[in-house]
């Protein structure tokens, strides 16, 4: 009995024993689950029971600087299925209908309703009006596991304009290229979600709590570009496309005191609502036949910003900033002063490096000559006396073939000799804008420096950026990287640049009621059967004061105009000025009402009475000589070179042995209109310097004074009604 009750004692341990290790388990597996694992279990059942979907925020809006929208993100509709919500026999019946509205293809959507997915995306970014008519057709054929959820897309009201700068975004939203993809974080905003609730087999449930987190709109831009100066710009851009067929034209306007770009265009360009259709002909013919990467690279290609992305041998146009430079370091005092020679070719090195006008070389020239002349020699003599160490300190000191630092992707940087590897015929080369290369925009920045005292200012693009509402979040405030030259050097070399308009290789580039500074530019880009030209014309205006800076490049022409920068770009740049400058409404410099325009005289003296004239004629200029022998010396002209008269205004030439000189009398030209004034001086073989507009209130030399014949006359005009006393 007492080992029959040992034994049960000992069972009965062995039970207890066996229910607490049992328990303990259990415990212990409850504390796994319920502690350990109990946030991710949770999360993955939430995850089971709920289907999330994105809500795409709306980007910023960009706008130009007088707050006209350049780009926005609109309101569209998006259309996704849940497979597992369609029943086996609708499916085919719903995959019909979403391909007819929606214009897709069938059997890619009957494989979507066929896929064991929770969500397949049908259709993005659709109009309303289309989604809509998806909905009524949803509610008639009580179709159900299609979606269909708010969306945006991005949209360019413009449609081209712009393109370059602006970019474009993907489907995503995304920005791609430009500003778009420069600015992607500041513009794309943060998605919201819309959560809805299913059961265990993923299907969405007939009531359920929905929850909805909105998305938060991205910040805006603006831009300092002005949208009326770029449609001007492109206009113009486009005609200089079709003129001279080049492989592209490109050009960049910017405000040369503050480095704003108030228009920037290349062309051929792109519509950045849809990017991904080539826009050139002869790409599109070829288009079923090229290759996938054969198309990204036309794609990209199109799409590059040539500006910024593309480097050429600037050429003539960097004489203005050999001459400045000769003026800062003291080499030349006197613009006017003749202190040079041109020969034809200069020999450097064991060889002869020529100028353009080698079969008839310049002879004897000031500084304002070689500029208006484009004379290679001068500029590789100022070069080699200012020394490789000078030059090149100066070149750096404006960033020449480097970055500009704007705020726009995929800009890069020339190349330029490092200063170890330079010679005299690197340093002749440099001094006219060969043998290194640069950008578009840093060309025109260093330039620009003349038009703003000196001091480059590194171009932006992005003045402010805005909230939601219109608060200014961050502001881009102007930067002067570096003062380099004078004010008096900047002002002597717009001074000569303005001469190269009036009366130089750049006489294609005046505008009416305006003095333009410019330099005109044919630079060899390559060598041998490789060679092409890249024409190029850069202008400030008005010269005295300058607000705008504009360069035009364009590369390889191939039209009729040939591919002379004076005759390919100046009148595309005088075509932009005219209109932009009056948009601007920036003051006229003079107001003669005829085409005539002013311009400086020219030194006509060492010269045959042939040569003599058709300088004059060029220069748009009257002349009155005492001989029919075309090959006579001109000893002396009145008025003075350098004077600047009215197109149309009479140079008297006198010669080598016959310099008789005849005097007239002034008449009287107070209270008479511009024209009426020039006329009745003209009448009396005298010229006008003309002041103000209006009538005349003042003269000098008086009216009845004895003056030789080509004397110029200062004549001040003021508006009808002021008191001139």
């Amino acid at each position: 009995m007492a080992k029959t009750k040992i034994e049960t004692m000992k069972r009965l341990r062995i039970v207890l024993l066996f229910f607490f290790v049992i328990i303990i388990l259990l415990v212990g597996r409850f504390f796994y689950w319920q502690i350990i694992r109990g946030s991710d279990l949770k999360a993955e059942a939430y995850a089971q029971q709920t289907r999330n979907r994105t809500i795409s925020p709306k980007r910023g809006v960009i706008y130009d600087r007088n707050g006209e929208v350049l780009a926005e993100s609109i309101s569209v509709e998006s259309v996704s299925i849940t497979p597992k919500n369609i029943k086996d026999e609708n499916k085919e019946k719903t995959a019909k209908g979403l391909a007819e509205i929606l214009n897709l293809d069938y059997e890619t959507v009957l494989a979507k309703t066929k896929k064991n997915t929770a969500d397949e995306s049908i259709a993005k970014k659709l109009d309303k009006s289309v989604t809509d008519k998806l909905r009524a057709w949803i509610s008639e054929e009580k179709i159900t596991g299609v979606n269909i959820y708010e969306d945006t897309k991005r949209y360019y009201p413009n449609g081209a304009l712009l393109s370059h700068v602006l970019g474009f975004c993907g489907t995503d939203n995304q920005g791609l290229e430009g500003i778009e993809t420069q600015y992607e974080s500041v513009l794309k905003g943060v998605q919201g979600q819309l959560i809805v609730g299913t059961d265990a087999a993923g299907k969405e449930l007939p009531i359920n709590d929905e929850k909805y987190v909105a998305s938060e709109d991205g910040l805006s831009l603006v831009l300092t570009i002005d949208e009326m100066i770029q449609y001007i710009t492109e206009k113009y851009v486009e005609q200089a496309v079709a003129d001279n067929k080049p492989e592209y034209v490109s050009c960049t306007i910017m405000d040369p005191k503050t480095g704003d770009i108030l228009a920037m265009a290349v062309a051929p360009d792109f519509n950045p609502n849809d990017p991904f259709t080539h826009t050139v002909d002869s790409v599109k013919e070829n288009w079923d036949a090229m290759t996938a990467s054969e198309r990204t690279k036309a794609l990209q290609t199109l799409w590059r910003n040539r500006s910024i992305t593309d480097t050429f041998e600037p050429g003539s146009v960097f004489k203005a900033v050999t001459g400045a430079i000769a003026i800062e370091e003291g080499f030349v005092s006197n613009v006017d002063a003749v202190n040079f020679v041109c020969n034809g070719s200069l020999r450097i090195e064991g060889w002869d490096m020529k100028c353009w006008r080698y079969y008839n070389p310049h002879g004897q020239q000031n500084l304002r000559q070689a500029l208006m002349n484009s004379c290679n020699p001068v500029f590789m003599d100022i070069a080699l006396k200012i020394g490789k160490v000078t030059y090149y300190n100066y070149l750096s000191a404006l960033g020449v073939s480097q970055k500009t630092g704007i705020d726009l992707p995929g800009e890069v940087k020339g190349i330029i000799h490092s200063i170890e590897n330079v010679t005299d015929s690197t340093i002749a080369s440099a001094a006219f804008g060969q043998g290194f290369t640069l950008t578009q925009l840093n060309m025109l920045s260093v330039l620009s420096a003349f038009g703003n005292g000196g001091t480059v200012m590194q171009p932006r693009i992005v003045s402010k950026i805005l909230d939601s509402d219109g608060n200014v979040v961050q502001e881009n405030a102007p930067i002067a990287t570096k003062q380099v030259f004078s004010e008096e050097t900047a002002k002597k070399t717009l001074d000569m640049m303005e001469s190269v308009v009036s009366s130089g290789t750049g006489r294609n580039g005046q505008v009416k009621g305006y003095y333009v500074a410019g330099k005109t530019s044919t630079a060899e880009q390559g060598r041998g059967d490789a060679k092409t030209y890249t024409a190029s014309f850069v202008a400030l205006a008005p010269a005295h004061d300058p607000e705008v800076a504009i360069m035009l490049t364009v590369a390889n022409p191939k039209g009729d105009l040939g591919h002379q920068g004076g005759a390919v770009c100046a009148p595309v740049v005088s075509n932009i000025l005219t209109e932009v400058l009056e948009y601007m409404e920036v003051k006229k410099d003079y107001t003669l009402e005829d085409t005539t325009v002013k311009v400086k005289v020219p030194d006509v003296t060492n010269r045959t009475v042939g040569e003599a004239i058709r300088i004059l004629n060029n220069a748009g200029l009257k002349y009155d000589v005492n001989t029919k022998d075309m090959n006579a010396m001109v000893s002396a002209q009145m008025p003075a070179p350098g004077e600047t008269l009215v197109e149309k205004s009479l140079i008297k030439l006198y010669l080598e042995g016959n310099d008789t000189r005849f005097n007239t009398i002034v008449p009287d030209v107070k209270n008479l209109d511009i024209v009426s004034a020039t006329k009745k001086l003209s009448d009396a073989s005298l010229n006008i310097k003309i002041s103000g507009s209006g009538v005349s209130v003042y003269q000098d030399p008086p009216a009845g004074t004895s003056v030789e014949q080509g004397s110029v006359i200062r004549v001040e005009f003021r508006t009808v009604g002021i008191d001139v006393q």
